[in-house]
């Protein structure tokens, strides 16, 4: 079960959370014992210092700059990751018991989303939910009119299937996305969004976080069920997302994180490594005559999650081990599907894609 020496650092392929930038872990390490002068470490700081407030308001301005963010959106920093918000979204978004609202299921976190949002009002189903999930619709939807807002899952890091566009509904409705998976991986109209959130475990930062970037006309108080203060957005925008103490350390990293973004080039540089990325994978899956095969339909594939399988799950658990040895890890799919997957997220580099493509073709000539 363990990495062969010889084969030197691991390759971090995990579904979330997942690898952050090497740069950013060294930064992390040397700053450790002393943040910002203040002597104290970062794990220690009271997060109503006045360091912890600069460093949560930059955090909140580089997002803004680097996403775009209009004016007339805020920033909302907030516990429980995303699956917090499959609950608060509806909560803070329905104002009448009476509202339907709409969604889009294509995989296992959308769906999930779905049936909380169930407890709270009348959910239409607008691509129902299936026993497998290979592509995500093209065309345009048929909508409920009226209804509160219509929601997607941009990225379902189970199965790999990826919007490569912004939806289109026969009737406007405000549009609600997880985002968690591919966030900051391609550059967002956000303006065509009433909200975006996201854990930050995948591109980002720790687990623990989420963040929600919510239109100002959306954080309201006519609300058809009691908030618990936690979920709140009028009460946690008020506070400047420190209603309790926030997710220091998260925040802290997700601020280094976000510089390494802009120092980069931004996201157009990383919607083009994305694509050069995946590409170098799929390329391997699709010229390997069946003996890798992806179920995902071409134009619904991720740029975020590689899902693929072998002949036979013996053969899978077989390619698993023999990556972990070259330490290449993580590798393994998601518990509720098998098979293999390589969640390539930002931080993981061309260098080790390519030690994952070589052992894939390696793997292949050696069984063959």
């Amino acid at each position: 079960s363990g990495i062969n020496a010889e084969y030197g650092m691991v390759s971090v392929f995990n579904g979330g959370p997942a690898k952050i930038p090497d740069n950013v872990l060294k930064q992390i390490q040397d700053e450790l014992l002393n943040f910002a002068g203040t002597g104290m470490s970062v794990l220690e700081i009271s997060h109503r210092s006045p360091e912890f407030t600069a460093l949560i308001k930059e955090t909140t301005s580089l997002l803004r700059e680097i996403l775009e963010v209009p004016d007339n959106y805020r920033i909302l920093w907030m516990a429980g990751g995303a699956t917090a918000q499959f609950s608060a979204i509806p909560l803070n978004l329905i104002s009448s018991k009476d509202d339907e609202v709409d969604y889009i299921v294509t995989g296992s976190w959308s769906k999930l989303a779905a049936k909380e949002a169930e407890q709270y009002c009348k959910v239409n189903y607008v691509l129902p939910s299936t026993n497998s999930y290979t592509c995500v619709p093209g065309d345009e939807l048929k909508t409920t009119p009226g209804a509160k807002y219509l929601y997607y899952c941009d990225n379902e890091t189970v199965v790999g299937v990826e919007f490569p566009n912004i939806v289109r509904s026969s009737s406007p409705s405000t549009l609600v996305c997880d985002m968690s998976s591919n966030f900051l991986s391609r550059p967002v109209d956000v303006s065509k969004f009433g909200l975006i959130y996201a854990g930050v475990q995948k591109n980002v930062a720790p687990a623990g976080l989420g963040v929600v970037v919510v239109r100002e006309d959306l954080i309201t108080t006519e609300r058809a069920h009691p908030v618990p203060r936690i979920f709140d957005y009028k009460l946690m925008d008020g506070a400047n997302s420190c209603l309790n103490t926030p997710n220091v350390f998260s925040i802290y990293v997700t601020n280094l994180v976000l510089k390494n973004i802009m120092n980069n080039g931004g996201l157009k540089y990383y919607a083009e490594f994305s694509v050069t990325k995946s590409s170098t994978l799929y390329d391997i899956i699709d010229n390997s005559d069946g003996f890798y095969s992806c179920n995902v339909e071409k134009d619904s594939r991720s740029r975020m999650n590689i899902t693929f399988v072998l002949s036979s799950p013996e053969k899978d658990a077989e390619f698993i081990k023999g990556a972990k040895e070259r330490g290449l890890v993580g590798i393994k799919g998601h518990r509720s599907v098998g098979g293999c997957r390589a969640s390539i997220y930002n931080a993981v580099t061309l260098s080790d894609v390519k030690k994952l493509a070589d052992f894939m073709l390696h793997f292949q000539k050696e069984q063959q």
